[in-house]
């Protein structure tokens, strides 16, 4: 056994579990219940590394709203593995003389303390000798940080997490693997060239998966292992998007890695590096920087797990099992950006800790009509109003004339892939063999080119999920991975189109996206793809890319229903799909249309294909819920004067500056309607 990986057991043997989490209760009160007169609050840390930095986290997090002073325990278990059980769990491993060490030997708690005063907690630690005496007379249920982290602000627990550092001395360390690390790969290496890969296969792990996953709660768990089985080198493979490859990867295992393992690795051009194996840093470096004569395995399993730990953390990619706590903390330090997981499917932990974004991701041409690039900066503007910076925009963009547009994505923090498609001529014949009366999208090139430029997504973007939103959509609410479930897509999720009775996946204008699983299927999904190009029709009568997706994904069981609060129509009627919506989609019906429809255009204003869709929203029972749709675009369209401004001279130019006037003019003054009272914005504002 290798001394590289935590005490996961824990929480991965109660984060799922009703029993545990009913019978802790919170030993951290609220603001409304504690004052800054009563004497300073303490907590217990217990088990492995990641069990403790989240127990940390948890409740430094719940004394963010306290206003009594918290003592922080100086004290790091340096071997708090679990191999007692107590009823149906583990016992927990409290900190005592002969398994800890000061908290404040490997850890910069001055710095701590410093950016803890920037959150509004005061406080300070408590003696590392008081800590041991007091956990030495407590059970060891006492200590509570699972109910705790379920409780806590999950935004102020990962900035606790971020806000532990090595100690100086510790640094030294960390830095000396670093540095023997990018020796072994090359003069030239930097730390994006490569990846952190933390992989859980010893024996005591899969028989705790074997345990874990038959838990008889009706809870999903099926994903403890190497996803479908396949071999480690080949889920990494798919994992490491071809326009970003990487040549290195900084391993840490239950076990050194084997030679074969290595072999399959060199095998995909990768360099595998061990901490261990290759003797980056030695146990008595560690030993020395912690004042110990001998370290072992055995005895200080979590302090070599805490190098590692923080040699991962400066490595820009990170890929990781997601039911191992270990893994959990690495990819929340990112926020659920730049990581992937072997196992794919859900994190559990996001049920408890809600810290796992994911990103979004765009396509775009410059040969699409100009009324398309307004809606796209007010859908981007949308997912910065509901996230702000804690999730990454993408953009596969296909062109480079347009100087302007391009600096207003860097501008907001859109990262953007320069997109020249393989395919473009064999779509461009698709759209020429396409029926206009089917759909509007093959009267455009340029429109059309830009919903089949979705396809080369697994080309471009690092990350095990994304979602992928279409220009016409506006995020109305901030959303995690916790929010698509623990069963989450193997493949692909989509949501219902018109009928929002229906659970069937029929619109991809909201979509959820594995990226691995379509980077493995890339090639045959393109050959697919041509095999159509002289009838672009798919099965059950669908076209174009959305077309493909359905039919291409539904085999093998690739294709989920994605829920429909991520793409709710203005057309739908029912109301809890409102007061619930995290993405609203303005599919078919832009909001130009619907406000052209309030103006009284007449039907012939509007392509035949949506005739069918304005006899819909026309009816008076609708107002009230386009209301709020349309109250949610309007938030983003005037946050950017110029552009409002060029939305509605491009919808309304052929009608005059008067109706370009109304436009503005509705716009605005439907951003300063309060949400709560709108009720039949028609009415009041036109």
């Amino acid at each position: 056994k290798t001394e590289t990986n935590d005490t996961d057991h824990a929480i991965e043997s109660s984060s799922s579990n009703p029993d545990l989490l009913s019978t802790n209760s919170l030993d951290i009160k609220s603001h409304s219940e504690t004052n800054a007169s009563k004497p300073p609050m303490t907590y217990t840390v217990c088990n492995g590394l990641s069990n403790q930095l989240l127990g940390h986290a948890a409740y430094i997090a719940n004394a963010a709203e306290s206003a009594r002073e918290l003592l922080i325990p100086d004290a790091f278990i340096v071997n708090g593995v679990q191999n007692e059980k107590e009823g149906n769990t583990l016992k927990n491993v409290l900190s005592s003389k002969d398994n800890s060490l000061p908290l404040s030997d490997i850890i910069d708690t001055d710095n701590l303390l410093k950016k803890l005063k920037t959150l509004g907690v005061n406080a300070r630690l408590e003696p590392f000798d008081q800590v041991v005496a007091r956990t030495s007379t407590i059970n060891p249920k006492s200590c509570k940080w699972l109910k705790t982290l379920l409780a806590a602000n999950p935004q102020i627990v990962r900035e606790v997490l971020l806000s532990f550092k090595p100690s100086s001395a510790f640094s030294v360390l960390i830095d000396t693997n670093l540095g023997n690390m990018l020796h072994r790969v090359g003069d030239t290496a930097s730390l994006s060239d490569g990846i952190c890969l933390h992989h859980r296969d010893g024996q005591d792990w899969k028989e705790h998966c074997k345990q874990w996953e038959n838990i008889r709660d009706n809870v999903w768990r099926k994903n403890c292992l190497n996803d479908r089985g396949l071999p480690l080198h080949e889920l990494v493979k798919n994992r490491i998007p071809e326009k970003s490859p990487k040549s290195w990867i900084y391993y840490i295992g239950d076990e050194d890695p084997s030679n074969e393992l290595i072999e399959k690795f060199e095998s995909i051009g990768i360099n595998l590096i061990n901490r261990h194996r290759d003797g980056l840093v030695r146990n008595e470096d560690i030993a020395k920087i912690v004042h110990l004569e001998n370290i072992s395995t055995a005895t200080h399993r979590d302090l070599f797990s805490l190098v590692d730990f923080f040699t991962c953390a400066e490595i820009k990619n990170f890929i990781g099992n997601s039911v191992s706590s270990f893994s959990t903390n690495q990819i929340a330090l990112r926020n659920g950006m730049d990581s992937s997981w072997y196992n794919s499917r859900s994190i559990p932990m996001a049920t408890i800790f809600s810290a796992y974004n994911i990103p979004i991701v765009y396509t775009y041409t410059e040969e699409s009509q100009a009324g398309g690039k307004t809606l796209l900066k007010a859908s981007i503007l949308s997912v910065r109003g509901a996230f702000g910076i804690t999730t990454n925009i993408h953009i596969l963009y296909h062109g480079t004339k347009d100087k302007v547009f391009l600096n207003w994505l860097d501008g907001n923090g859109v990262t953007v892939h320069n997109h020249e498609p393989a395919w473009l001529d064999t779509i461009e014949e698709m759209r020429l063999n396409g029926d206009p009366e089917k759909s509007h999208l093959f009267l455009h090139k340029g429109n059309y080119i830009g919903t089949w430029q979705r396809i080369d997504i697994p080309l471009f973007l690092n990350a095990e999920y994304v979602l992928f939103l279409d220009c016409d959509t506006i995020v109305s609410t901030a959303f995690g991975m916790q929010d698509f479930g623990l069963e989450i897509t193997p493949g692909v999720a989509a949501s219902e189109e018109f009928n929002e009775q229906d659970n069937i996946p029929r619109n991809m204008g909201v979509a959820l996206l594995n990226v691995p699983k379509l980077r493995e299927t890339h090639a045959e999904f393109l050959q697919f793809i041509r095999s159509h190009v002289k009838n672009p029709l798919f099965k059950g009568g669908n076209i174009s890319d959305q077309g493909a997706y359905l039919e291409f994904y539904e085999r093998d069981d690739n294709m989920r229903f994605l829920d429909r609060t991520f793409n709710v129509k203005p057309y739908w009627k029912q109301p809890r799909h409102f007061a619930e919506r995290k993405v609203v989609h303005f599919h078919g019906l832009k909001p130009h249309d619907i406000l052209k429809i309030w103006l009284k255009y007449p039907a012939n204003s509007f392509p035949k294909a949506l005739l069918h869709l304005v006899a819909t929203v026309t009816k008076e029972e609708s107002v009230s819920t386009l209301c709020l749709v349309m109250h949610d675009f309007s938030k983003y369209i005037v946050r950017d004067v110029n552009n409002l401004n060029d939305h509605c001279g491009a919808q309304f130019e052929k009608d005059g500056e008067e109706k370009i006037d109304i436009c503005i003019k509705f716009w605005t003054a439907l951003a300063k309607e309060d949400e709560a009272s709108l009720g039949s914005c028609v009415d009041r504002l036109l």
